[in-house]
């Protein structure tokens, strides 16, 4: 992946996780946050309408103590005066103070007097507040009764819930005895507690209302202990909260529903701070990457090209000369001065090539020549000894002898027979002379001829010739040494004719042979088994439509290890130790075979088992062999 394409990644990827970061903390934290102030503001909504239910309690206490501390209601508790009770507990009366229920009770808990909005004058009070026209001994009012105290509450009633509050019978100045207590009550229709949440600038409905004789209410869970219950929809925070009337029992459940505007708003408001700050993040984001690419990028891209086009190419001499005070101006000075310095180590190093190459191509040469003279040395050597035992110096004594000698004498005989002899001696000798003259005078054709192909080859591609593989693997063995003869006995097979005539580079090939003869002959000697076989065998095969020769030299000397098969064609690499021009032959060999286009590579089973040396080199054409006729 290109620096370009890193640096658009890493930076979408900061980009998408701070998206990410401001989506957590918006939805995690922010929005969490309003939730629960307007979480708060219900319920302090609610509070709101709690107090709204006391406020309601609290006025109608104090129409009880009016009532209570009123010197004719004190009166009519001693004398039962009909009319104060028939003009008071008028319908008119009850609802000029907003009542539906109104009693008197004396001292006893007993009801001298009630009347209802809801039932006819005369009818008995209620049975769920004053059963049997009297307070039940649990009631809670009997303690107010008793000790004289004021009280207020809601109470459970078939009709439904109702605020009640209790207030003594007193002389009208706060004196008593109290002579019993006023019972006043009011029920929670509907539209009281519509009128409870419009002063609480809050909407509440009446959820559910325990009548007398019901059963239990069903409150939601709250989520604390100190927490009214919580209901959200999509538009609406509903809180709910269960009254308990006077005896603690809950009797009746309200609800109130608050818009959820503060989250609606602060939702509007974090979605308008999003997509600013996307749109921000996206020209942002555009004006880093633009910045990048004209400061960084473009430069450092700049620097790439010329370095791929330099490492491309074979010129050196482009130079970037990019002016700069950062550090890419440093890299593409760095880069410059570089290729100065690989432009003159390259100029030094072809000059150091081409006087290696040369030296390496005379050390080829030599040894080569060095193959081929030590079998014409050798000739030499031997035609020298041959001529030094010729008996020419005891002919010539003999012929000044016979010259001075008489006719018929014994030794004038003596001496015509000496001369006899010695004349055929010499002339077998020099016979013999001729011969080795002519084999000589062969061998020192085949150096000059290596010579002058070796020296063709420097100057240019090798000569091409048609030849019969089996006339050059004769004229290869003419130059193998006789000392290598005596440690193998060469053995052609017979593929070595059935081939026929090769295009090949005839002095290469037949130097590569050469050389793997000797080789062979010297892993012979070394195994110390005696002289033993060293076969050479050819063959023609087609690998993609091409032709190519192989030639295998297989002896039975001392092998070569796995680990070497490789190395023996290194250059000054040898297993014999001796020194001198050991490790070129066998280099040289596939240095040859390479120029060729061919190959060269060994085989072997292991130490003591003997090598295969396998040349292969691709063919021209392949000269078919004419076919033989009978006469």
């Amino acid at each position: 992946m290109k620096i370009r394409h890193k640096v658009l990644t890493l930076l979408l990827a900061v980009f998408v996780v701070l998206a990410l970061v401001e989506w957590g903390v918006e939805e995690m934290l922010l929005l969490p946050r309003f939730e629960q102030i307007e979480l708060e503001a219900a319920h302090t909504a609610m509070q709101r309408i709690r107090y709204g239910v006391n406020q309601a309690l609290a006025g109608l206490q104090v129409s009880a103590n009016d009532w209570g501390n009123w010197a004719d209601t004190y009166r009519f508790m001693q004398d039962r005066n009909a009319a104060f009770a028939q003009e008071n507990l008028s319908l008119a009366a009850l609802k000029q103070l907003h009542l539906t229920d109104v009693a008197f009770v004396d001292v006893d808990g007993h009801v001298l007097a009630w009347r209802s909005m809801d039932a006819p004058a005369g009818a008995p009070p209620p049975a769920e507040i004053f059963p049997g026209g009297a307070l039940p001994p649990g009631s809670p009012w009997l303690y107010n009764l008793r000790n004289v105290h004021s009280g207020q509450g809601l109470i459970a009633t078939r009709r439904g819930v109702m605020l009640a509050a209790v207030a003594p019978v007193l002389d009208g100045f706060g004196h008593g005895p109290s002579r019993g207590m006023v019972f006043m009550g009011r029920l929670l229709t509907d539209v009281e507690v519509a009128d409870i949440g419009a002063r609480s600038l809050t909407s509440v409905t009446l959820e559910a209302q325990r009548r007398a004789g019901g059963g239990p209410l069903s409150i939601p869970a709250a989520r604390g202990p100190e927490e009214d219950p919580v209901a959200l929809s999509r538009d609406l925070t509903h809180v709910y909260h269960a009254f308990a009337d006077v005896e603690g029992l809950p009797v009746m459940l309200l609800r109130i529903d608050v818009p959820r505007t503060i989250t609606a708003r602060a939702a509007t408001t974090i979605a308008y701070a999003r997509s600013f700050t996307f749109g921000a993040g996206i020209a942002l984001l555009v004006f880093i990457l633009v910045m990048l690419d004209r400061v960084v990028l473009a430069p450092l891209s700049r620097v790439t090209r010329h370095a791929s086009d330099i490492g491309a190419g074979d010129d050196l001499t482009p130079r970037l000369g990019l002016q700069r005070q950062d550090e890419i101006g440093t890299l593409a000075g760095e880069l410059d001065r570089m290729m100065d310095r690989l432009a003159d180590s390259r100029r030094r190093l072809i000059d150091h090539s081409f006087e290696s190459g040369r030296a390496e191509l005379a050390r080829g040469i030599l040894h080569n020549i060095g193959n081929a003279m030590t079998p014409l040395g050798v000739r030499v050597a031997n035609l020298q000894s041959r001529l030094h035992e010729a008996p020419a110096a005891d002919l010539e004594r003999a012929l000044e002898a016979r010259a001075t000698e008489p006719d018929g004498t014994d030794r004038q005989a003596d001496l015509d027979e000496f001369i006899r002899l010695a004349a055929a001696e010499t002339a077998q000798a020099l016979r013999r002379a001729d011969e080795d003259v002519a084999v000589i005078a062969r061998q020192s054709g085949l150096v000059q001829a290596a010579l002058t192909d070796q020296l063709r080859t420097s100057r240019g591609a090798s000569l091409i010739e048609s030849v019969d593989l089996r006339a050059l693997v004769d004229q290869s063995l003419e130059i193998v040494p006789d000392l290598c003869r005596e440690h193998a006995r060469i053995v052609l097979d017979p593929s070595l004719h059935d081939v026929g005539p090769v295009r090949v580079a005839r002095t290469v090939l037949r130097l590569v042979l050469q050389n793997l003869v000797i080789n062979a002959a010297e892993a012979t000697r070394m195994a110390g088994r005696g002289p033993d076989i060293v076969r050479l065998a050819a063959t023609v095969r087609r690998v993609d439509a091409r032709e190519q020769l192989v030639l295998t030299c297989e002896d039975a000397g001392v092998g070569i290890p796995a680990e070497n098969l490789e190395r023996v064609f290194e250059r000054g690499f040898s297993t014999k130790g001796d020194g001198g021009s050991r490790g070129i032959g066998l280099h040289w060999c596939a240095t040859a075979m390479n120029s060729l286009g061919g190959r060269i590579w060994a085989t072997s089973p292991g130490p003591g088992h003997g090598a295969t040396f396998h040349v292969l080199l691709p063919l021209p054409a392949i000269i078919p062999v004419p076919a033989v006729v009978a006469a």
